[in-house]
């Protein structure tokens, strides 16, 4: 059993087919997913498909996070964070959790959508809101690393996810010495990304998850394809022959992590 840590399949545009999508994740061994919103709209969307899955589908196998992405951080106000608030609240009230978390935010200087301040901005208040509501935080981080550290030690959130992780040695050590989780997409298995394979030996095996991102970051056998739910077991694969392991131990142990990090179970 696998558990995708960060999946997209509520974006309409891409799965209009979800439903064979779900299918063909079950039957490859992906038996849950965190599915991840993006903006104000997004997160509200991903809510109602979880919802709409359990409702109407019998499906509770999945849960949520709920963010604004640093591409959309312009759209964070204070009515937009207090409506956030309310939303989990309203939704993880009666001990059903749909909404496990905060994310996906943080910074990207790479495409630079939005200025760094206000970037910086809507990523601390957001935090500031995981911790209200004890929540963990899924972080998105590109060509960011320093600022993106600095403003989550200042923050002083413990429960962190680097999302679709891709820094080097140095940088997983941070995480490692700060106690975050480290989340390996199909980028894992492109041929040019040693570093990443050299991560996997030293993130500690209660630390580390796999992920697609998908309809993005297909692992390398289905490059140029859309990415999807059951493509994760690729990922989970490479771990597994980068560190001499089983690959039914890492199936087992980034399941464990998952619902741990999450506080969910899909077992």
């Amino acid at each position: 059993m696998l558990i995708d840590a960060h999946s997209h399949i509520h974006f309409k545009e891409h799965f209009s087919d979800v439903d064979a999508v779900i299918e063909r994740a079950e039957q490859a061994g992906v038996k849950g997913q965190i599915l991840i919103g993006c903006n104000v709209k997004d997160s509200n969307d991903v809510v109602d498909f979880v919802k709409s899955r359990r409702e109407n589908h019998g499906q509770g196998n999945f849960a949520c996070a709920i963010g604004v992405h640093p591409h959309d951080s312009i759209q964070l106000t204070v009515e937009v964070l207090k409506s956030f608030e309310d939303l989990v609240n309203k939704e993880n009230a009666g001990g059903i959790k749909t909404i496990a978390a905060i994310g996906e935010i943080g910074l990207d200087y790479f495409r630079n959508f939005q200025s760094e301040d206000i970037q910086k901005n809507a990523f601390m208040e957001q935090l500031k809101l995981a911790k209200k509501l004890d929540l963990p935080v899924v972080i998105h981080e590109r060509d960011a690393w320093v600022e993106t550290m600095e403003l989550l030690a200042e923050a002083g959130n413990k429960k962190v996810v680097l999302h679709s992780f891709t820094g080097g040695l140095k940088e997983a050590q941070e995480c490692v010495d700060r106690g975050y989780f480290i989340s390996f997409s199909g980028m894992l298995t492109y041929p040019k990304n040693d570093h990443l394979r050299d991560v996997t030996r030293i993130v500690p095996l209660d630390k580390f998850m796999v992920e697609t991102d998908c309809p993005y970051l297909p692992p390398q056998i289905f490059r140029g394809q859309r990415n999807e739910p059951a493509y994760v077991v690729e990922t989970a694969k490479e771990f597994a022959r980068v560190n001499d392991m089983e690959f039914e131990e890492v199936c087992k142990l980034s399941t464990a992590n998952v619902e741990a990090f999450f506080g969910v179970s899909f077992s």
